[in-house]
């Protein structure tokens, strides 16, 4: 038994070792040789927007300052109470770009975000749609370089993970369990050629998207009640054949998702629920999962155990050797994989409480979806 959890524990950081560095390489190759874009065509910038007037404001002057220039910005007041539509209204009076749209009330069967995305999706006209949250801010080439990525990958949907800012170490290692998708999960290189549905993400902070594609896909009607908006459309876009690309986005924009960690909490056990897929087969390989995550969390200390009992016991030796070099490969990539995307070192250390973490959040969030009491966010109860 010793041996054979010693042994998942080397060949799952063999695996995450390789694969964060096909992965690094393949990103480093898309975006080696990124210029400035030139294009003609019309971009949408889509925000959807309830209570944010900490951050809308921010957001939207820096779209402002794109590079490309041939855009619209609108942004959609999701039934508010705060001043999020009167800030907007002021930005309005100075751009003739930015347009307040008023959402409508919400109708049965949709999620929140997804129907006021929808709504943004009927009122723009752009060849290209960037959606992207409120509590963004863009670089001047945020645009240009999604435009540049999918022309020459050839894409039709792209998002990636900006610069995560926080204002906490905890915090910040709570928001890094977005690094398990490069570090153990999604082999990127050949998920760009395969297109495989369960490999496919996306994240809304960044999802542009060529118009004519959503057309096709009848707008965001077909996932309307999913709880993870952004994922549910990277996945249908690669089950209709339109190649969706992940990408680095740290240098295009920034992002301050949550301001507490409880906050973050249940954002991110909400968005690793809408993930998983359901049904048997899926709830079975998902528990597995658990399992496995729950191992590779007291890695570290297994093997400090392992090592202490070698010494009276040599049939120790071998599961000490196994889980030692497992752990040192898993969380020296974890660390690397955490640098690479903006994270800081000292958070990138705690790489077996962050996976810990991802396991704890998906079995409340697990009993949440099962007891039917769903999730709260933004005032609303998502089931």
């Amino acid at each position: 038994m010793n041996l054979l959890v010693s042994t998942i524990i080397l060949i799952v950081g063999i695996w995450s070792f390789f694969l964060y560095t096909s992965n690094r390489r393949y990103f480093d190759r898309i975006t080696k040789h990124w210029e400035a874009f030139e294009s003609e065509d019309l971009v949408t910038v889509a925000i959807p927007a309830r209570n944010e007037e900490l951050h809308i404001e921010e957001c939207v002057r820096s779209l402002q300052h794109q590079k490309h220039q041939n855009l619209e910005i609108l942004v959609l007041d999701d039934n508010s109470t705060d001043a999020t539509a009167s800030l907007v209204l002021e930005l309005q009076k100075q751009d003739s770009r930015i347009r307040l749209i008023t959402g409508k009330p919400l109708e049965d069967g949709w999620t929140g975000k997804l129907f006021a995305m929808q709504q943004l999706y009927e009122a723009g006209k752009g060849s290209y749609i960037l959606f992207t949250d409120a509590d963004t801010r863009h670089t001047p080439d945020s645009i240009s370089y999604g435009l540049f990525l999918l022309a020459s990958q050839k894409g039709e949907m792209i998002s990636g993970y900006p610069k995560q800012i926080t204002r906490s170490l905890a915090l910040e290692v709570l928001v890094s369990v977005m690094l398990f998708n490069p570090a153990l999960f999604v082999p990127f290189r050949l998920q760009a050629s395969l297109q495989w549905p369960l490999f496919s993400m996306a994240i809304g902070q960044y999802l542009m998207i060529k118009r004519e594609a959503l057309i096709s896909l009848g707008g965001f009607i077909p996932i309307k009640g999913q709880i993870c908006d952004d994922v549910a459309l990277a996945r249908l876009c690669a089950k209709k054949g339109h190649k969706q690309l992940f990408a680095p986005m740290q240098t295009a924009l920034q992002c301050e998702m949550f301001t507490t960690f409880s906050q973050g909490w249940k954002s991110l056990e909400r968005s690793i629920i809408g993930v998983v897929k359901q049904g048997l087969l899926g709830f079975l390989l998902i528990l597995l999962i658990v399992l496995v995550l729950l191992l590779l969390s007291f890695a570290p200390i297994l093997s400090v155990v392992f090592g202490v009992l070698a010494f009276s016991n040599q049939s120790y030796m071998l599961p000490c050797i196994f889980s030692l070099a497992g752990s040192l490969l898993l969380f020296t990539t974890w660390k690397r994989c955490a640098t690479y995307f903006g994270f800081s070192p000292q958070s990138g250390r705690f790489g077996p409480l962050t996976i810990l973490l991802v396991v704890l959040m998906y079995l409340n969030g697990l009993i949440l979806r099962l007891s039917g009491r769903g999730f709260l966010w933004k005032g609303r109860v998502i089931t």
